[in-house]
């Protein structure tokens, strides 16, 4: 039996089918930089700060712009689908509306510690002519810079679950 239009949820809606495919994306990219920060911080980094100054800096030369080069994308598509999402929740007065938003507020975050950060200190150590004797206390920075950004993107991981959550449980209430 149809429902009738006033029943059906508003076109381009978090609860439409592209509204919870978007939603879902948003969670998985997500949660997969989240992994991926948290694999950097956890076991990468780890390995760079006990290495020897100038080895260091020869590998961080191949193995720095392909860590970022892994994980940026997925940041780029969460802020984006995460942003959409929020959007759709708030402007609806969806549930999880604001697990949204705090969500998308983490990750825009992650995303502004580039430039106040990391773009200058990647550069840095990118240059050939960056000093051996200043790895160790540039690493110590980076390493607390980045549990900043890695505790955002699993912040922002688990406000999209709960929001997911609360947007899901509310399409089974409604559909019943």
């Amino acid at each position: 039996m149809a429902q009738p239009a006033s029943a059906l949820p508003p076109r381009g809606s978090a609860t439409g089918p592209a509204g919870r495919i978007i939603a879902t994306a948003a969670v998985a990219v997500t949660s997969a930089f989240a992994g991926g920060a948290l694999l950097t911080q956890t076991v990468i980094v780890p390995h760079w700060r006990e290495m020897d100054p100038a080895a260091f800096l020869s590998e961080f030369a191949s193995s720095g712009p392909a860590t970022g080069a892994t994980v940026f994308p997925f940041e780029v598509a969460s802020v984006l689908l995460l942003s959409m999402t929020t959007y759709s929740t708030v402007t609806n007065r969806r549930p999880g509306r604001l697990a949204w938003a705090l969500a998308t507020t983490c990750m825009v975050g992650t995303f502004v510690l580039l430039p106040i950060y990391f773009l200058g200190a990647n550069l840095a150590m990118l240059d050939p002519a960056f000093p051996p004797r200043a790895v160790h206390a540039e690493l110590t920075s980076w390493y607390r810079w980045n549990w900043i950004r890695t505790g955002l993107g699993l912040a922002s991981a688990v406000l999209s679950c709960i929001a997911l959550t609360a947007s899901r449980r509310e399409n089974a209430t409604t559909s019943r």
